[in-house]
């Protein structure tokens, strides 16, 4: 009962955390479960689903951005080419990353546990790279009010990448954005924006296409993970999108993606 309770605390404070940072949250999440001795398609499945956790925190945070888009708010200055940006753009992700998710599963299920641990060490250390290549870029300053079709299409078959473990969602969008010259500002907003269809998008997909996910925590438990993740977010969220531009997230996804590859190569 207590490691169970543990187990769910400890989720949603690394979802909490790690969700607004661009090193990659369901891989945090993966590493904990299969460290648990979760087997590795529960493991990646329950990353999958507990990935969402975030989205009541997202959706509080930018409360204001979604009333516009929703066209609830009484100013007209509600952007319309917004919310058709995050349409295509979770439509595009959804169906690319269906089929991307078909082939990571039947991928790293048929790896051994060595072989899972350099997988996804690389897949840290293109995170990293990803990261690496942001922050070199130097973009012309546009804004949210320039998104347009091809941006959405392009950032949402990036963020279909993100479904393969140790890639980060908010890493390869927020480099898409950077390269399509948005500015890094808004290329943030718009990334967190993005998270929240698709991060629901991807637990409701996990829960259907694998009902046992659910059946690992009970409904105490995961509404406890869930609420941890909310509050840690929302405590946080101001103070580490400060620091997301300010620290160098591809130093740490490079010393990650090197100690897992060790181990992989050294636990055979």
């Amino acid at each position: 009962m207590f490691e169970d309770v543990l187990l769910s605390f400890l989720s949603g404070v690394i979802q909490g955390v790690t969700e607004w940072l661009p090193i990659s949250s369901k891989t945090m999440l993966f590493f904990l479960f299969h460290l648990w001795g979760i087997s590795t398609q529960d493991s990646y499945m329950l990353s999958l689903m507990l990935n969402g956790s975030t989205i009541a925190a997202a959706s509080i945070y930018f409360r204001k951005e979604l009333v516009r888009l929703l066209g609830l708010s009484r100013k007209a200055d509600s952007n319309l080419s917004l919310l058709m940006f995050l349409v295509v753009s979770t439509f595009v992700t959804g169906v690319l990353g269906v089929i991307l998710h078909r082939f990571s599963l039947s991928f790293i299920t048929e790896l051994s546990s060595s072989g899972l641990l350099i997988f996804i060490g690389c897949m840290l250390f293109v995170s990293a790279l990803v990261n690496w290549l942001r922050m070199k870029m130097n973009p012309i300053e546009k804004t949210m009010n320039d998104v347009n079709l091809r941006d959405a299409f392009i950032t949402g078959v990036a963020q279909s990448f993100s479904v393969l473990p140790g890639i980060s969602r908010s890493g390869v969008t927020i480099l898409v954005l950077v390269i399509r010259r948005y500015n890094v500002k808004d290329s943030l907003t718009i990334s967190y924006l993005m998270s929240i269809p698709v991060t629901l998008g991807g637990s409701i997909y996990a829960y259907i296409t694998y009902p046992k996910v659910f059946q690992m925590l009970n409904v105490y438990e995961a509404l406890f993970s869930v609420i941890v993740a909310t509050i840690v977010s929302l405590a946080m969220i101001s103070i580490l999108l400060r620091l997301s531009q300010k620290l160098k997230p591809h130093l740490f996804l490079s010393t990650l993606s090197i100690i897992t590859i060790l181990s992989g190569l050294l636990f055979r």
